[in-house]
């Protein structure tokens, strides 16, 4: 997920217009990482799954 924030602040060092195509994926990108982090934490300590809410559902 940190990956996927350090490209976010990269693309706007390197121009890249707020919501552009290019912004969104990497927003998209944020969310699905940030989603399998949490999966992968919350497993990792052996607690069940919660509803996703803000990003989407990992199906791996």
């Amino acid at each position: 997920m940190f990956h996927c924030l350090r490209r976010i602040c990269d693309g706007y060092i390197d121009g890249s217009a707020v919501s552009s195509p290019e912004d969104r994926a990497r927003w998209e990108a944020r969310g699905k990482a940030a989603a399998k982090m949490r999966m992968l934490m919350r497993e990792d300590l052996g607690v069940g799954p919660l509803t996703e809410r803000h990003s989407p559902i990992l199906n791996d």
